[in-house]
């Protein structure tokens, strides 16, 4: 299953990782996407053909539709479903009878503390909320500041990119970023230019994402949600525990098990990192790290396997709270010989220890 918004990464990835553990694999792409998705596998296809790969390894439908995705999810020949896609989408996988790998939505929060180091916290969520104008999954939504540096970072978003949006403005983009209570799809992957012109006014040029200075961390908010687009929401924080509080309450709202994001100095405030660590019920927590390019691993750190396909854990209602790769597509044998299981073994009565205790303590032994 592959999703609208990542349809030829996704659908070259999921076939590397099939190629090298020796499966064949079967797409059906978005519907929105299909001629994408279908030229990305066929790209992959060729390639193997090329190398000596038989010509039916990597598959598509052609026309997808939901009732062929469940036909093929039903299929007795499919071992395994690798669910990528929207809620409803995963829970048909996990309710297929088949074992299947789904992952979850990401509502990624950001916090910036006064010790970060604000050049780089503002840089990075640019780069990485620009890269591919938002629809990573694990890319930025909100980012929540502590109030004695919020006007610092304002003014760098502001200075670098970052348009605030004002008044009429900000209802305006409020209005079409959920469409009857779901994500509007026409703004997903759009340019903040083109957003705003769907909001009815215009930016400058040069706007790289639009931001919302909001107050609520619940669903009455539109830029609380998900939004997959260079949209993003800002937060003004009491206090470090307030800042990690709304986090909290944004993660939950729709991002569970996902990703969340700090920026503070990590060298000299280790219980910060430990406490951002603890309360976040997301199974990917970067620091200091751009979230889209930091969550799919490998890049900005090495505890994350590189992949794009990111596990939610039970949090998220997915099987596993991992990057899937490799490792989860092959079966492991394991040949266990018998052994004797030594959980105890008899000491002396007495122990020896001091200078010259060796002869007595064998000659007790012996006797």
């Amino acid at each position: 299953i592959v999703p609208t918004t990542n349809p030829t990464s996704t659908a070259i990835f999921k076939s590397l990782i099939s190629l090298k553990t020796r499966n064949a694999i079967i797409f059906s792409p978005h519907p929105r996407a299909k001629e994408a998705t279908n030229k990305a596998a066929d790209i992959v296809l060729q390639a193997a053909i090329a190398a000596g790969a038989p010509k039916d390894l990597i598959g598509w439908i052609d026309q997808p539709s939901v009732e062929l995705s469940n036909a093929l999810m039903h299929h007795p020949d499919i071992n395994l479903i690798l669910a990528t896609g929207g809620p409803g989408m995963v829970k048909a996988a996990y309710s297929s009878g088949k074992p299947a790998i789904g992952v979850g939505a990401g509502n990624t929060p950001v916090v910036i503390d006064e010790t970060a180091d604000i050049k780089r916290a503002v840089a990075s969520v640019l780069m990485s909320k620009t890269f591919d104008n938002g629809v990573i999954c694990a890319s930025e939504q909100s980012v929540v500041v502590v109030d004695s540096v919020y006007d610092a970072v304002r003014e760098r978003f502001a200075s670098h990119g970052g348009y605030l949006l004002q008044g009429k403005e900000l209802k305006a983009v409020q209005d079409i970023i959920l469409k009857n209570g779901a994500l509007n799809a026409a703004i997903v992957g759009q340019p903040a230019a083109k957003i705003a012109e769907l909001a009815g006014f215009t930016v400058p040029a040069t706007t790289k994402i639009l931001i919302g200075e909001v107050t609520n961390v619940d669903e009455s908010e539109p830029f609380a949600h998900e939004k997959l687009s260079p949209t993003l929401a800002m937060y003004r924080a009491k206090d470090f525990e307030d800042a990690v509080t709304k986090a909290e309450k944004l993660v939950a709202m729709g991002g569970i098990g996902h990703t969340s994001c700090l920026y503070t100095d990590q060298d000299n405030q280790p219980a910060r990192v430990a406490y951002f660590g603890q309360m976040m019920k997301t199974a990917r927590i970067l620091i200091n790290t751009p979230a889209s390019q930091g969550g799919i691993g490998d890049l900005y750190n090495f505890k994350l396997a590189p992949s794009l396909t990111l596990g939610c854990g039970s949090w998220g209602g997915n099987s596993i709270s991992e990057n899937v790769g490799p490792k989860h597509l092959i079966n492991k044998k394991t040949v266990a010989k018998r052994a004797e299981n030594m959980l105890w073994h008899k000491l002396p009565k007495s122990i020896y220890f001091r200078r010259g205790s060796l002869p007595i303590a064998l000659d007790e032994v012996i006797t």
